[in-house]
Formats: C-alpha cells, structure tokens, sequence
C-alpha cells in the first residue's frame, strides 16, 4: 500500500498544501512545533477514522476557518489508483462527509479496511500508563482496519448500552416517585419497562459476544508476536504476556453459547444494582488489556525501558497482524520516535519495513542514522545540474549512505526529504 500524495486545507496549520511522496521513505525535518507530525496525523486519520492525539475533529481545524479537509490518492495490491477524503466542517451545520474514489460513503464504517496505516509515536506509551479507554481504542483499531464488520458491531453495541440505560433511569426513577407518592406508581407500566429491558438486554449480550470472542482473538495474536519480538529485543531476558480483561465470570475461552447465556445470567443477577446505579454496571466498553512482563504487571512494577520495549513489540505486533490479514503492507508512520530508542530497538524497528512505505519525523536527520553527516538544501535554491556537478558536492553518495544505513533498496523515487517550516513543505535535496 502506497501514498501518492496528500492535500491538506484548512488542517492544523496547514491551509492548503499538496505534498508528492516516493515510494518508500519520506523524511520530515523541521523543528518542534512546524506541523510534521500534523502530516502525520492527517494520514493516519484516513486509517482509523480518528485523530491520534484527539478525539474532537473540531480541534483539526485551522484557526479562523470552518472546515478542514484531508485527501490521500494510494494504490493498493489489487487496485491501483484509490483515494479517500474526510472533510469535516462546522458551518452551516456541524458534518462530517468520507469519500472514496470521489463516492460518498454512508457511514464511517465504510472507510475502514480501505486504507492501512501503523503509527509509532510518543503517545504510545500511553498504552501502558493510560487508563482502559486507551488500550481498548488501540485494539478496536487494529481490528476494525481488518474486520470492518467489529467496527459496526461496536456502534451497535453503544446504541443498545444507551438504550438499556435510558430504561434503567426510567425504572429508577418510577421506583423514586413510588417512595415519594405510592398512589402514582404505574405498576402496569413499570412491568412493561422491565420486558423492554429485557429485550434489549438481550440484544446488548448478543453483540458484545461477537466483541468479547473477536478481541479475545486478536489479544492472543498480538500476544504472541509481541512476545517474539520482546524475546529479540532484550536478549531472551524479557518474556511478555498481554491478557484480555472483561465482564468478570465469562469465560473468554468459552463457545459463542456459553458466553451469550454467562453474560444473560451476569445481567439477570446485576439488574436491582443496574436500576438503583441507573446505569449498566458491566460490559465490554470496561474491557482493559493487562500487559505482563516476567510475570509483573507493567503498569505498577515495569521499567521505563521495559514500557518503551513493550511497547515497541506491540506495536511491531500490530504491524505483522495487518499484513498477514489483508495481504497488504500498511503504510508506516514513524513520528518523532528514532531519537528516544537505542541502537538495539532502531535496529529491530529498521528491520521491520522491508518494502513498506515509511514517514519519518525528526528535528535533524542524525536522529534516524546518528553517524550520518549530511545536509538538506531546498530544491529551488539551485538547479539540479549545478548541484550534481559541483566537485565539492556528492548526491548519490549521500542519499545511498543513508539507504546503507536504514538497509532500503536503491532505486529512483526511493526516499525524499521535506523541510518543515511553520506549515510550509519545502522538497529537499539531501547534499554530503
């Protein structure tokens, strides 16, 4: 899977810009805070629906405008010429329209599994620190990009947890006026509310077993492949388990079956708690990952290096599982993360994209290639001519050094670099 190229308007600080990649490694420089990691961030929004950093769309929007729109023309293994563009405005109403090759699409659904996208970033870590919520968006993620189907399974499930909530405040709340004035109480009423309960506590169970067995799944998957890679990273001296969490007494392992009727039975128990609380005290939008390393939970008794390893061998789980699954290689986002991994982990990220299409962030290329000593000139300060045959000048020499270096093929339109300068992108031509 490659990128073409992107359009920007109106998004973070960009206000309008089209930026042509290579094939293979497209190298951001700039300094903090000039808008690579919104290029970033703007691809991978066409992979997951959603921002990395934020789940407000309105906050992608440059000041002083009213929409914002991101478009990425690809190529596939099957289908060669692609795209896909979100557009999400504010005026006259608040909307937000997907399209793919120029179609519109009915639901954000319909965008996953189109494109593919894996991001190593600094807020990766969060997947160890964070809460719950975190890593369940990590895992909904990685799943929906292959199984569009989870993705909509998933809004069900939120629509049927709002509608068994809403009842659960209403029945609440009859019981309140029951106390308050006893000559009010509908008992009609209140018995019908307790079968529409019923009915949707059914529903509720029915989807989240089809939750529960696919994330089930997909844990044990990136389980073991980050386990490998764990394994390489810290020299056999580092084993790692991930565990999936839920809706306590199910019986994960169990058949489709069981688990529906473990869970009716959870509900049926649960109901009084659920009507006094006015809300649904269990489910699958509580679910949480517990990652182990030798047999202590990361989050309370781990290492900062052991975080930044796991999850570096997560991350490298996620890789794996999408190419396996879709036959196709994602697109790898690589923001701001070279400059925080030792030589080991580079070495063992590096030899992970053979092939792939990478973007690259970095304050200066030492932060990629530490003993590399080149320099960036603009394209458009001197002709391509007069730079190759200067004689104090060697531009195959350098771009190959760094191919050396990050162990790429040499081919034309391999690797370009880019210049970051407060919402500008400016091409490069790398100089010795």
């Amino acid at each position: 899977m490659k990128i073409k190229q992107i359009i920007l308007k109106n998004y973070r600080n960009y206000e309008q810009e089209k930026i042509k990649f290579a094939s293979g490694i497209n190298v951001f420089v700039g300094k903090n805070a000039q808008g690579k990691t919104n290029i970033l961030e703007a691809v991978y929004l066409c992979a997951s629906a959603r921002s990395h950093r934020t789940g407000k769309d309105a906050e992608l929007i440059k000041d002083g405008h009213s929409y914002y729109q991101v478009k990425i023309d690809f190529s596939g293994k099957e289908i060669d010429d692609q795209s896909l563009e979100i557009k999400y405005s504010t005026k006259p109403r608040i909307s937000r329209d997907i399209y793919y090759c120029d179609i519109k699409q009915n639901r954000i659904a319909d965008l996953f599994g189109l494109f593919h996208a894996v991001i190593f970033a600094p807020e990766d870590l969060m997947l160890i620190k964070d809460g719950p919520a975190v890593r369940r968006r990590f895992i909904d993620v990685l799943i929906s990009q292959i199984k569009p189907l989870y993705f909509r399974n998933l809004q069900l499930y939120q629509q049927y947890l709002k509608q068994r909530n809403h009842l659960l405040k209403t029945l609440r709340e009859m019981l309140y006026q029951k106390k308050v004035n006893p000559n009010s109480f509908n008992e009609d009423l209140y018995e019908f509310n307790l079968i529409q309960l019923s009915i949707w506590t059914e529903k509720l169970a029915e989807v989240q077993t089809d939750i529960i067995i696919t994330r089930q799944a997909y844990v044990n998957k990136i389980s073991n492949y980050a386990k490998e890679s764990l394994a390489i990273i810290s020299d056999q001296t580092e084993i790692l388990n991930i565990k999936y969490k839920t809706v306590s007494g199910i019986n994960v392992n169990a058949d489709k079956e069981t688990i529906f009727q473990q869970l009716i039975n959870r509900y049926i128990n649960q109901q009084d708690d659920d009507i006094q609380r006015g809300n649904t005290g269990s489910g699958t939008h509580r679910d949480d990952l517990e990652i182990y390393v030798n047999n202590n939970l990361l989050k309370e008794r781990g290492s900062q290096g052991q975080q930044r390893s796991a999850v570096l061998a997560i991350k490298l789980a996620e890789l794996k599982i999408i190419e396996k699954e879709t036959q196709e290689k994602p697109v790898l986002l690589l923001d701001d993360v070279m400059s925080e991994l030792d030589e080991k982990r580079r070495e063992h990220l590096l030899s992970a994209f053979e092939q792939n299409q990478v973007f690259i962030t970095c304050t200066e290329l030492a932060q990629i290639y530490p003993n590399f000593k080149g320099e960036l000139l603009d394209e458009n300060e001197s002709s391509f001519n007069d730079i190759e045959n200067s004689p104090m000048v060697s531009l195959n020499d350098s771009e190959n050094d760094l191919k050396n270096a990050l162990n790429l093929e040499k081919g034309n339109d391999y690797i370009k670099f880019y210049k970051i300068d407060k919402g500008t992108v400016k091409p490069q031509i790398l100089l010795q």
